[in-house]
């Protein structure tokens, strides 16, 4: 059986599609668990009109979604957890698919697939960098690109034991964070058919909104330490990730002090020359950029 957790926050307007959606898959053994986290919408009561004994609805206070994903895990009971956003949507084979590539890759504890990207009623697939047709075991992840997103993602309940929960320390990079510590200890597995609707436009999205540094993933660089130390690539991804997070908070006052410790911990010398330039003259920067765009 496939768990399926999904956090939900004010989505009336889009989960009964989402649950739909989970609902008319071609693999049936699963259970849904969905954790209403603090709506204050009539969200829930949506969920309480699906007659489906595999539906289980938690209610808890607000403590945003890496809480929300959090309690979803413990609740649940199958041997791998896939993940999903209440305003997006599996096309019904997803599951199907999933469970097929999870027993073509055996030694994998994170699986992923393509998805289509639905903004302003247009399509587009994202691939994520990989070629057409790519399907199996990730390899040189940190330098090929790490192709998770969370609606179209699955993790071993095994790995949970061994790398600890989502960061609730965090409300933006948290996704990442999860599947880096993954890839850090287990193989991953990836396939490019397009199996996930990611509806872009949707509303509420945490990352259309401006983010607290002390909430974003850079913030918490030392957790990262002794595996930047011991790999070479692992280093190079994550301080470029880092750096194009960063930019953002440089020349902002209250933020100062953090940033200079974050980025003291920066290789650079395996970045491109104009980051630095970014962080030491950031007016500079922007001044260029601006000019650039006319």
């Amino acid at each position: 059986m496939l768990s399926i957790v999904v956090p939900l926050y004010n989505k009336e307007h889009c989960v009964a599609s989402a649950i739909g959606s989970v609902l008319a898959q071609t693999y049936a053994d699963f259970e849904i668990v969905i954790v209403d986290d603090g709506s204050d919408d009539a969200s829930a009561d949506i969920i309480r009109s699906f007659n489906d004994t595999r539906i289980k609805l938690i209610s808890t206070p607000n403590h945003g979604v890496s809480s929300a994903r959090n309690t979803g895990i413990c609740a649940s009971r199958g041997e791998y957890v896939a993940f999903l956003d209440a305003d997006d949507i599996w096309l019904p084979n997803y599951l199907e698919e999933l469970e097929k590539l999870i027993s073509e890759c055996p030694g994998a504890s994170i699986f992923g697939f393509a998805n289509v990207v639905v903004m302003n009623g247009e399509e587009s697939r994202d691939l994520h960098g990989y070629p057409e047709g790519f399907r199996g075991v990730l390899h040189n992840v940190w330098r090929n690109g790490v192709p998770y997103w969370t609606s179209a993602v699955c993790i071993a309940r095994a790995a949970f034991d061994k790398v600890g929960l989502f960061d609730e320390r965090m409300s933006y990079g948290e996704d990442m964070d999860m599947w880096w510590r993954v890839l850090l200890e287990y193989p991953g597995a990836y396939c490019t058919m397009p199996l996930v609707k990611y509806c872009k436009d949707a509303e509420n999205r945490a990352m259309n909104k401006p983010m607290p540094f002390e909430k974003h993933i850079p913030y918490f660089i030392e957790k990262y330490s002794e595996a930047r130390a011991r790999d070479r690539d692992f280093r190079f991804f994550a301080d470029r990730e880092f750096l194009y997070r960063l930019f953002p908070y440089a020349g902002v006052k209250a933020y100062r002090k953090d940033l200079k410790r974050v980025l003291s911990q920066i290789d650079f010398s395996q970045q491109k020359r104009t980051m630095r330039l970014r962080f030491q003259f950031p007016r500079l920067y922007r001044y260029y950029m601006n000019l650039k765009r006319r």
